[in-house]
């Protein structure tokens, strides 16, 4: 038998698969709204929604 575990909005929550590296949001925004990443010399900004959602923009 098995148990799967949900969150508290009611949906389970994604398992990446084991040879891809895996960051919590926490952990990666240390408490912040928004976090600057840079790739190939661009910057994109990653920021937490009113809604709790994560969305990245250029």
């Amino acid at each position: 038998m098995t148990t799967e575990t949900t969150s508290p909005s009611g949906v389970r929550p994604a398992q990446p698969p084991a040879d891809i590296r895996a960051i919590d949001s926490k952990v990666l925004l240390a408490g912040r709204q928004e976090l600057s990443i840079l790739h190939c010399g661009e910057a994109y900004l990653l920021r937490v929604t009113k809604n709790g959602k994560l969305l990245l923009t250029k």
